[in-house]
């Protein structure tokens, strides 16, 4: 009897001892892992200087020149709502997003500014041939964008406006796509649905013979303006030397863009096609951000914005 006592008790240490262990290992396993900077941006051409960035490497550089021991980490999420919910639940750190959107999650509560622009580019709205005005909208039709209250939508409302007097006139009929799911879309069924997007997906549309362009960015808005910005939250930019080195990456990769357009076409053609990149010329990569209060004004009037947002407060200095 003492015996059999003997082994159970035995038994029992060892079992918790193996116990004890694990969870340390699970510990030190935890706290050993880097830490990570995390970045999102979405699909189409306006995003290609961050290609440039992950293929040179200028993050990781800038990170290593700050003594940061940082991993970095790529997503793909499919709009700005996707990227509110990331930054909130501290999943990520930079997003690139237009404009738009942008405000929205600032008037609601977001902490996050913007870092510099990233690209001017061609957008448009793609309709079955023989279209000629959106007054000629039938109810069943749909237009697909990425979103309410992206660039897309706010570019619809303001040649609403101008055209018909009604900028909310088509918000009933708007669907939530990203880029590459509406392009399937009108390859696949092109009498029900608009598109408003933005290269590749724009010049490929383009190419079908059965649609065509029914009014462009620049008509709806006015003149030129910027389609992306970079943003991070406030937790991000007090962290200086993180700050920095994410702006000097991306100073860099617009740079490359600018000065080295061969060697960036060939970089692109890792995760482009030779047609989607017939659209790159048309693209204005800069860090300058055009048309930012004509959007605070247009969406503070619609009251799709409750403050008539400042600068200062929009932009990180």
């Amino acid at each position: 009897m003492n015996f059999k006592y003997s082994i159970r008790r035995k038994a029992i240490w060892i079992v918790g001892l193996l116990m004890i262990l694990l969870i340390i290992g699970v510990g030190c396993s935890r706290s050993d892992q880097k830490q990570q900077v995390i970045l999102a941006d979405q699909f189409g051409l306006a995003y290609a200087p961050l290609e440039i960035m992950r293929h040179e490497g200028y993050l990781e550089r800038e990170i290593a020149d700050a003594n940061l021991d940082l991993e970095v980490v790529w997503k793909k999420l499919p709009n700005t709502a996707a990227m509110r919910e990331a930054m909130l639940a501290n999943e990520l750190d930079f997003g690139f997003v237009g404009i738009p959107p942008f405000l929205i999650g600032k008037d609601k509560g977001m902490d996050w500014r913007i870092v510099m622009g990233l690209s001017q580019s061609p957008l448009g709205l793609v309709a079955p041939q023989g279209m000629t005005s959106l007054s000629e909208m039938r109810p069943d039709q749909r237009i697909l964008l990425p979103q309410p209250g992206s660039i897309q939508h706010i570019l619809l409302s303001m040649y609403a406006e101008k055209t018909i007097g009604d900028a909310k006139a088509f918000d009933s009929q708007l669907v939530s796509m990203s880029h590459p799911d509406g392009q399937t879309a009108m390859m696949n069924d092109n009498s029900e649905n608009l598109h408003f997007t933005s290269p590749p997906y724009l010049n490929n549309e383009l190419k079908q013979s059965d649609l065509e362009l029914l009014v462009d960015g620049e008509t709806c808005f006015g003149g030129p303006f910027t389609f992306i910005v970079g943003i991070c939250p406030e937790r991000v930019y007090e962290n200086t030397a993180l700050y920095t080195a994410f702006s000097n990456a991306l100073s860099k990769s617009i740079d490359f863009m600018n000065a080295s357009p061969e060697l960036a076409y060939q970089i692109l053609l890792e995760n482009y096609t030779e047609a989607d990149l017939e659209a790159l010329p048309e693209m204005i990569y800069t860090s300058d951000i055009k048309g930012l209060d004509q959007f605070v004004t247009f969406m503070h009037q619609q009251e799709l914005i409750e403050s008539d947002l400042d600068e200062e407060a929009l932009i990180w200095h």
